[in-house]
């Protein structure tokens, strides 16, 4: 069974990294916490066994890090999609035309 994964990227205020950074790696469903160079400047990957465990497992990340978050960006995996290998331009419409 594949399992649902979110990166979300956060803008945290810069003398709140290494607090935000310890928050974070103790919360359940996060695999990483890392800070990043630039904007934003903070990664964290989770993962669940489906997508409403996980949404389940994100409130708690989000209202942990909301008093010293600037900005923040949801990456939500695909899980299950199906990977194409492109040789030509056919290949291409008939990815293009797949529903999801």
């Amino acid at each position: 069974m594949m399992s649902s994964r979110v990166y979300i990227l956060l803008d945290i205020l810069e003398d709140k990294y290494s607090c935000a950074l310890k928050i974070l790696e103790k919360i359940a469903g996060v695999v990483i916490a890392d800070t990043l160079e630039g904007h934003p400047n903070t990664l964290v990957m989770m993962e669940a066994p489906n997508r409403q465990r996980l949404v389940e497992l994100m409130m708690p990340v989000l209202a942990s890090v909301d008093h010293v978050t600037e900005d923040l960006h949801l990456l939500v995996s695909r899980a299950g999609a199906p990977e194409f290998c492109f040789t030509g331009p056919a290949d291409a419409a008939r990815a293009e035309s797949t529903v999801y």
